[in-house]
């Protein structure tokens, strides 16, 4: 015999109460996220514009020193 789980008779006006109170914490953590992905993309963009604005590097590659000419005698 199946009995129905005790669950506390709510009217919907409370659901609705609860559902609002979720959704605006909800919104309080989503608009953290959107001021932090805002700050990222700003300081990806602040960091090309400088690099970009960087000289010119020049590489320098180390070979190996040719063998030094014989002296005829």
């Amino acid at each position: 015999m199946l009995r129905e789980p005790l669950l506390p008779n709510r009217s919907r006006k409370e659901w609705l109460r609860r559902l609002d109170r979720i959704a605006a914490d909800l919104n309080v953590l989503l608009i953290a996220f959107a001021i932090g992905l805002a700050t990222l993309d700003l300081t990806f963009l602040l960091t090309q514009h400088v690099i970009d604005r960087l000289p010119q590097t020049t590489r320098v590659v180390y070979a190996t020193p040719a063998a030094a000419p014989t002296k005829l005698p």
